[in-house]
């Protein structure tokens, strides 16, 4: 006899229907997962056009535009804001040519106007759209056949404020091993990590040098997790630019948006930061101020102190503009104490013949004590004496030794070091 054909029913129903369920689930959200950023509205008409495909967005950037040597000779832009970049399908267009006839028109049919066309090596079109209150730039260049490429910007401010406290002429309390810097804060989102003290020696590249230069003797280091939807390069950099800059920081390098140095040197105050933008975001700030703190003190201590922060031109006894808050320093001891002479000491490392550290290390002081003598003191108060690479006070072999053995001291002449 046959079986009646047996329905799904009861707990093996309800089983089936929720397999069923949760393999619909899975297929619309890979469907969303698959759902590409929409083109600005700007752009809509290359859905007639062709088919914009792979579509990369940035919430926000800064960039050259156009790209690579074509923003040269005046052409070129430096744009920010939303930033899409995709190729376009053109079907049928089988050549360059093909491509350029389709894309073209339909970017001047549609409230682009161009600012400047290449054709040599290869078709590239840079556009400017403005209307309704939308700003934006482009470039577009065919890709060979069927497709060509779409890079634009739509200009927009930083998505958020973001401002850095002016230092003051009394330092603020730094806590070393928890918090923020109370005038170099952490950007929007990012989430403190750890703060630490650095002893080593706080160094600072010197345009044409192999090696950095010291300027403090330790620093203090804050890590910052990104935040959880990242920040591109570009927003790092032009956030803390213009705040660095708004709060009376000198930018002295600048490294490929992910990188500054900088130097507060206003209010009396002597600071040195390198901010970085890696897979821990770190501020680094060195209080040279603090470090050549009570020179007169240390003088009549330790009879020879080293200054902190002065900076030489790179093989030459040209003192460089940051090397004056450290210089005030010394002038400062000195106009509070007339009675007191010093002889302003050069050092060098081991890099180099004898004679020419000599001679390097005799013309940096002296520079020195001219700075001092422009500055208001009497010449008879003052000696300029270089030792050359003859007083190492660390390891030649390495980086830091040498750095730390490239110094300038003061020195009392009728001093006699006190017992410790």
């Amino acid at each position: 006899m046959r079986q009646p054909a047996v329905s799904p029913t009861g707990a093996a129903a309800s089983c089936l229907r929720f397999v069923v369920i949760i393999a619909l689930l899975a297929f619309t959200a890979l469907s969303l997962v698959a759902q590409e950023q929409p083109i600005p509205v700007e752009l809509s008409f290359l859905n007639k056009v062709g088919k914009p495909y792979r579509i990369t967005y940035e919430p926000w950037t800064e960039m050259q535009m156009p790209t690579g040597n074509y923003g040269s000779g005046g052409i070129g832009k430096m744009v920010h804001g939303k930033h899409w970049q995709f190729p376009v399908i053109v079907s049928g267009a089988m050549t360059s040519d093909a491509v350029w006839a389709l894309i073209k028109p339909a970017f001047l049919a549609n409230g682009w106007t161009t600012v400047h066309e290449w054709s040599a090596g290869g078709f590239l079109l840079f556009l400017h759209f403005q209307k309704d209150g939308v700003e934006a730039w482009a470039q577009t260049d065919p890709l060979g056949p069927e497709r060509a490429e779409v890079d634009i910007v739509e200009v927009a401010p930083i998505p958020f404020t973001f401002t850095l406290k002016r230092p003051a002429a009394i330092p603020e309390p730094v806590n070393a091993t928890a918090g923020d810097f109370p005038w170099l804060g952490p950007l929007p989102g990012w989430q403190f990590r750890s703060s630490v003290v650095d002893t080593d020696p706080f160094r600072v590249p010197i345009t044409g040098a192999a090696e950095a230069e010291l300027v403090a003797p330790s620093s203090i280091i804050k890590t910052y997790r990104q935040p959880p939807d990242g920040m591109s390069n570009s927003l790092f950099h032009a956030a803390y630019r213009d705040a660095l800059l708004q709060a009376g920081w000198t930018i002295l390098y600048d490294r490929q948006d992910v990188s500054f140095t900088a130097h507060f040197t206003q209010n009396g105050r002597n600071l040195w930061a390198t901010l970085y933008k890696g897979e821990f975001n770190e501020i680094r700030v060195a209080d040279a101020g603090a470090a050549n703190k009570d020179l007169g003190s240390s003088l009549k201590t330790n009879c020879h102190v080293p200054i902190y922060g002065v900076l030489f031109d790179f093989n030459k006894s040209t003192l460089q503009a940051a090397s004056d808050p450290a210089l005030q320093q010394v002038l400062e001891m000195l106009n509070k104490n007339p009675g007191q002479k010093i002889e302003v000491q050069g050092h060098t490392d081991n890099v180099g013949g004898d004679a020419y550290n000599q001679t390097l290390s005799e013309a940096r002081a002296k520079s020195i004590a001219t700075w001092l003598t422009q500055h208001g003191i009497a010449g008879n108060r003052l000696a300029a004496k270089g030792f050359g690479k003859t007083r190492p006070i660390a390891d030649n072999a390495t980086d830091t030794g040498r750095a730390k053995n490239r110094r300038v001291e003061i020195a009392d002449p009728n001093c006699v070091a006190q017992a410790k």
